[in-house]
Order: C-alpha cells, then structure tokens, then sequence
C-alpha cells in the first residue's frame, strides 16, 4: 500500500518540481523616446551620429546588462530631437560616454545585520556628449557639450524584476538630465546656428 502512494506521490512531485524551475516571465520595457519634446533646428544639411563610447561588457560596466542602455537612450535623443534644416553644412552628435558601473557595498556584520536590510551594491551612471556644428566651407564652427551623472544604491534581496525596474528608472532620470543640460548648452553656444522659431 505504502509503494502505491509513493508511485502516486511521484508524479506530482515531479510537476512541483518543473513548475518551481519554470523562468520568470520576462518584462518588456518600453523604449526611451524624446519626440514630445521641441525640435531643435539646426542650419545644416545633415547630422551624424558617431559613437566614440564602446562598452568593455565587462565588470564593474553593466551598461550591456539593464534594460535601458544609456548609448541607446542617446542616439534617440539626437535622432528624436535634432534636425537639420540647411542646405550646406554639417552637424556631429558625438557619444562620448554612456557608462553604468556597479560596486558591491560593504556589508553589516554580527547581530545587527540580522535586523538590518543592507543595500548591496552602487550603481553609477555617467553620459557625456558633445555636439559639433560646422557650415560649408568653414564659413562657422560651434559646439555645446552636456555630462549627466547620477549613482543609486540597490538593497540586498531585490527581487530580479525589482532590480531592472529600479535600474530603468534610473538610467532614464539620467537621460532626462542629460536632456536639459544639452538643451541649455544648446541654447546658450549654438545660437547662431539654429534655425528661429
């Protein structure tokens, strides 16, 4: 009798234990667009985008690991913000860096780690870029630059979805501070080569 409840006790455990190793379902995160926000308008024929930063997809860089990769976040914001309006000249958004690091944080020991949910890791997150204009035939030159840098904490047992929300947000409240302080270098150096509203 015991040998027939163990034969049916085995295949539920065994679906106990697949339903316990099924993955989490994975979470789509929306992509970072700036295309409510004004144009900017530059007197040039065309506007590349080069990309000097590349990643060493190693630690302590985990840029290549969130689900917001601030490199992805600036080419979006020159293609969504910048245009080029003129018939002759050229302007270069340049990505100088856009970087995320972790480092793991010293820990509490003895009893009050215990009571304590210490936070496990910093993570930090610089972009840096500089915008080039140059007219036909050198006939003008100017350039604004803009860095944001903001840094976060993460506590121990964060669940994973828990973790890419908060690092989400996190990369894009930098890329919304990368935003106003190119907007303001913008305006404040490159006057001569917008188009006026």
């Amino acid at each position: 009798m015991k040998i027939r409840r163990l034969l049916f006790a085995l295949p539920a455990l065994c679906l106990l234990l697949a339903a316990c190793e099924s993955p989490l379902p994975e979470v789509s995160y929306p992509e970072l667009r700036f295309n409510h926000l004004p144009l900017i308008e530059l007197n040039v024929a065309r506007i590349d985008i080069v990309e000097k930063y590349h990643s060493p997809l190693q630690r302590p860089h985990v840029e290549h690991e969130i689900p917001l990769a601030p490199a992805k976040a600036m080419r979006n914001w020159a293609n969504d913000r910048l245009r080029a309006v003129g018939s002759s000249g050229r302007a270069t958004f340049i990505i100088v860096e856009a970087s995320v690091k972790a480092a793991p944080l010293a820990k509490k020991k003895g009893l009050k780690a215990a009571f304590t949910l210490d936070q496990a890791a910093r993570y930090d997150a610089r972009l840096e870029a500089r915008l080039e204009v140059e007219t036909a035939a050198g006939l003008g030159k100017g350039f604004a630059t803009a860095t944001a840098a903001r840094h976060r904490t993460m506590p121990e047992a964060v669940s994973i979805n828990a973790r890419d929300d908060a690092l989400y947000n996190f990369v894009e409240g930098a890329a919304m501070d990368f935003n106003r302080v190119m907007t303001t270098n913008i305006d404040r150096h490159l006057t001569p080569f917008i188009r006026p509203k």
